[in-house]
């Protein structure tokens, strides 16, 4: 079994996430986190993807924001690690060997792990993002 690499954006994803809540104060990384930073590094290549401000409104709208700055590390939540795990499953069983932001936000979308309100709050539905993503 061929193993696994993150891609340059795939990797700046897993850091984007962790940001995202460090600049909310939320100590738990949540899906709609991984989803927000994915759908963010995949804009890149993808044309029509909310911008980062629509995607960070996103997130907060779910998760809300802390007042206080974490003195400790983001911590992955189950939902964002059931995510993240899903897509590595899938792409391994489609035999690819690099994970990409935009594999990432396509394996999350699929997940079931996104609260339903996230996907309102960007104006935007799991398949409009699924359309515009392949």
């Amino acid at each position: 079994m061929a193993e696994l690499a993150l891609a340059e954006d795939g990797e700046r994803t897993l850091r984007d996430a962790e940001a995202l809540c460090t600049s909310e104060n939320v100590s738990i990384l949540a899906a709609e986190h991984l989803l927000a930073a994915a759908l963010q590094n995949a804009a890149q290549s993808v044309a029509g993807l909310p911008d980062t401000a629509t995607l960070a409104g996103a997130a907060k709208s779910i998760h809300g924001s802390g007042t206080t700055p974490l003195d400790s590390q983001v911590m992955w939540g189950s939902s964002a690690r059931e995510a993240l795990n899903s897509t590595v499953g899938k792409a391994r069983a489609e035999g690819l060997t690099v994970v990409s932001a935009r594999l990432i936000a396509l394996g999350v979308i699929g997940s079931g792990e996104v609260n339903p309100a996230f996907f309102s709050s960007l104006g935007l539905s799991k398949a409009d993002l699924v359309a515009l993503l392949s």
